[in-house]
């Protein structure tokens, strides 16, 4: 997606890709699992996508890691608004059949789900049309899309490129973004995240080198 060159996005994107090339077989475990989730949902003719944050997105998950997951889904009823997962009957339904499948059928070894974030695609796909250059889910969208690790990435191409062909929409968008982002640079989770990160690299026996090191000091201290 096109936010994904902008400068501290494409810095984050760099760095989090020297770690996933040091992927943990758990991390590409879980990601197997998620896409045969929705494999299941695409033949019962539904759709659902997802977002993967956190150590997953890093490729650093290891046995006892919580799953960090961006639900898209099209909400009951055509319904245009925010996803209230509290009343939204479909998103009740996968987040069960989520669990259930990551529990009973996919994983030798079940692992707890934090749900981040579920973005209604009806509502993206509206606030696009008419052009909402206010719209927090379009914000949520092009931020989620530019860091994360997507599952069933072909439903969510459809909302990427109708977006990309507004280029003063995104123009927006992508300086909304860049704020967010640079808000999540500064704060202590996300220092922490990539302590943690590194740790657990070092402990598997890869030697980070100094120029990630350097990369990452430079990236924390914007």
């Amino acid at each position: 997606m096109r936010f994904q060159n902008h400068p501290i996005i494409k810095e984050f994107n760099g760095i989090k890709k020297f770690f996933r090339k040091n992927e943990t077989h758990i991390s590409r475990k879980r990601m197997e699992d998620l896409k045969k989730f929705t494999e299941v949902i695409g033949e019962s003719g539904d759709t659902i996508a997802f977002d993967i944050m956190g150590s997953v997105n890093f490729g650093q998950a290891i046995e006892y890691s919580d799953m960090d997951i961006v639900y898209y889904i099209k909400c009951d009823n055509n319904s245009i608004e925010d996803c209230l997962t509290e009343d939204c009957g479909r998103f009740k339904i996968y987040k069960e059949l989520l669990i259930n499948s990551l529990i009973y059928e996919y994983s030798s070894q079940s692992y707890p789900i934090q749900i981040v974030d579920c973005l209604n695609l009806n509502q993206v796909e509206h606030d696009i049309k008419i052009r909402n250059f206010e719209s927090l889910a379009l914000i949520k969208f092009g931020f989620y899309r530019s860091v994360c690790r997507g599952v069933n990435r072909k439903v969510l191409h459809f909302y990427e490129q109708l977006l990309e062909e507004d280029e003063e929409l995104c123009n927006v968008i992508e300086s909304s973004i860049a704020e967010c982002f640079l808000g999540l640079i500064h704060s202590n989770s996300h220092s922490y995240s990539f302590k943690k990160y590194m740790e657990r690299l070092e402990f598997n026996g890869s030697k980070i080198p100094s120029s990630i090191l350097e990369k990452i000091t430079t990236y924390l201290n914007k």
